[in-house]
């Protein structure tokens, strides 16, 4: 299996089984689901035990297919930060070998192991994700895996204790992860009855991934086939397009996403497939993901370089149905201050036409991340010292 999607705690193992909602996705992707309470995952829907990994405060990591393992896996972390932190770092060759496992990939020493790309997936503000995230981070690195980070900052009314969890697990998670994709709690603070609002976040967000690994790995697309501009991508461009390189340092970028789209025929016509394509407007399409994005108080036109990939039904790219992929490339290229954008088409057999974007800024560029310090030095000197540590990398070269 070329990629891995790893969930850790509550929220990333939510966000990682709303992904394998499509069946698809387990024909390219592997998931695990790592938590240290059972009922977390016994909530889940679409990843089942045998990719389960529990975290005992006593026993380290537990095969979700162990016998007892509901008797193992009880406690949680809460809020500890910290303890899941150490329990990890003192268990990383049992959670390597947990995750070669049910990869089902096999390596020499000190090589790759056959995932060309891990996902890692958790929540800041927690105990659980926010504390062994970053250690599995660190383990897949060693592995020579490539480390795409799709982690959630907490809503600054969640509290000092939150943004300190949150603060710290970025100043480590940066030292490992070739890209860091930002998901915000704060876009739901001021909506009624959030909690319901939290399962469809998390959709949202598993969409755009799927989007785009299904998009590259599945869809891609022969541009000799079509007369129009049909470029294609893989999950190396995204991660060139959400980090940095300064000379011989590779820095992850701090990307947040945007995901839209739009029915390709009405119902008629796709029950009855002849024809009857709607015209679509890719620009428009762009806008509403723009719209859309996961991260709060954040321009497009600050972002310095971004992707796109578009999923459209064959019929676009045709003579017939041809759509101004050309017009939209400018359009991105044009909202990037390095004037950098990876741009991608991807068939689907769906009936949707889907655009997904991912913006890229340097941290010092999010005020965001700048108010989760702040409320981090409240409850106690805490500082997110990659704000000052990363533009220097910038100013020197």
């Amino acid at each position: 299996m070329p990629y891995t999607f790893i969930g850790v705690g509550q929220c990333g193992g939510g966000i990682v089984d709303a992904a394998f909602y499509d069946k698809s996705m387990f024909r390219v992707a592997v998931p695990i689901a790592i938590n240290s309470a059972t009922l977390d995952l016994q909530t889940m829907k679409n990843i089942k035990r045998e990719y389960w990994v529990g975290m005992s405060r006593d026993r380290g990591f537990i095969d979700g297919a162990m016998q007892g393992f509901e008797h193992f896996v009880v406690g949680g972390y809460g809020k500890n930060r910290g303890k899941a932190e150490q329990d990890t770092k003192e268990h990383e060759d049992v959670i390597r070998d947990m995750i070669i496992e049910r990869a089902r990939v096999k390596g020499a020493e000190g090589e790759g192991i056959g995932i060309a790309v891990a996902f890692i997936v958790y929540g800041l503000g927690g105990g659980t994700g926010s504390g062994a995230g970053p250690v599995i981070a660190k383990v897949l690195k060693e592995m020579k895996i490539p480390v795409v980070a799709v982690v959630v900052l907490p809503a600054s009314h969640e509290g000092g204790l939150t943004a300190k969890n949150a603060v710290e697990s970025l100043n480590r998670l940066t030292e490992h992860a070739d890209s860091i994709i930002l998901v915000d709690n704060q876009k739901l603070a001021y909506a009624e009855s959030t909690e319901a609002l939290f399962q469809r976040y998390n959709e949202y967000v598993a969409r755009s991934l799927r989007d785009i690994v299904v998009g590259t790995a599945l869809e891609s697309v022969n541009p000799a086939d079509f007369e129009g501009y049909a470029p294609v991508i893989d999950l190396k461009d995204m991660i060139t397009a959400t980090s940095f390189r300064r000379g011989d340092k590779q820095r992850p970028g701090f990307a947040c996403l945007g995901r839209a789209s739009e029915k390709a025929r009405d119902l008629l016509h796709y029950i009855f497939p002849v024809r009857g394509y709607k015209e679509i407007d890719i620009i428009s399409l762009l806008y509403r993901a723009f719209m859309k994005l996961s991260l709060e108080d954040v321009r497009v036109e600050d972002a310095e370089k971004n992707l796109v990939l578009l999923r459209l039904p064959p019929a676009y790219l045709t003579k017939a149905g041809k759509i101004n992929t050309s017009m939209a490339k400018r359009v991105m290229e044009e909202r990037t201050r390095l004037g950098e954008t990876h741009f991608g088409v991807a068939l689907t057999k769906k009936n949707l036409a889907t655009a997904v974007v991912l913006l890229t800024y340097r941290p010092n560029q999010l005020s965001r991340l700048r108010t989760l310090s702040q409320l981090a030095g409240q409850y106690e000197d805490v500082s997110l010292r990659v704000l000052e540590e990363y533009e220097k990398d910038f100013v020197t070269h």
